[in-house]
């Protein structure tokens, strides 16, 4: 079983880092499923995230500065639909290799995106995901981005997911 954590300090490029693994992944034809949550800004400044299925077939606000929420995390209402997060269940076990981008506060404050997260990592599935900087898992290859490593991770990891999964065929 595959497990990679990417991890570093906000704006570091983390989420893109994860998506040029995904998509040289998706070239190679491995079949990658999952969910990435983009920033959405509004006028150069930020106004939320949005959640988006790798396939482009799902995609829903998670969090954004309007509306009104029972959770809050900093400015953000957190406003994930239940209907959504069943769509993501319904996808994401299809495919050998799941991706999450983020493990974090936001996305586990919903008690059902964080259900699904916690099957993931309780399971025996190959993953990939973009971990908060402060949720600790022990049980993958951690790989923290910096502005000096961004751009040579992304074929070092690639290396690692390539060779890994090639040995447990």
């Amino acid at each position: 079983m595959l497990r990679v954590y990417i991890t570093g300090e906000p704006g570091v490029g983390k989420t893109t880092l994860l998506l040029k693994i995904v998509n040289e992944l998706l070239r190679r034809g491995i079949q990658v499923s999952g969910f990435y949550c983009p920033e959405v800004r509004e006028k150069g400044k930020r106004i939320g995230f949005k959640i988006k299925s790798f396939d482009g077939k799902i995609e829903d606000w998670l969090a954004n500065i309007y509306g009104e929420s029972n959770v809050k995390i900093g400015k953000y209402n957190v406003i994930l639909n239940e209907e959504t997060i069943k769509k993501l269940e319904e996808e994401i076990f299809k495919a050998s290799v799941l991706a999450i981008d983020e493990i974090g506060p936001m996305e586990l404050s919903i008690p059902r995106l964080k259900e699904l997260i916690n099957r993931i990592l309780q399971g025996n599935y190959n993953l990939i995901a973009v971990v908060h900087r402060k949720i600790k898992l022990a049980d993958g290859k951690i790989y923290v981005v910096t502005q000096n490593n961004r751009d040579l991770l992304p074929n070092e990891i690639l290396k690692y997911v390539l060779d890994n999964l090639q040995s447990s065929k």
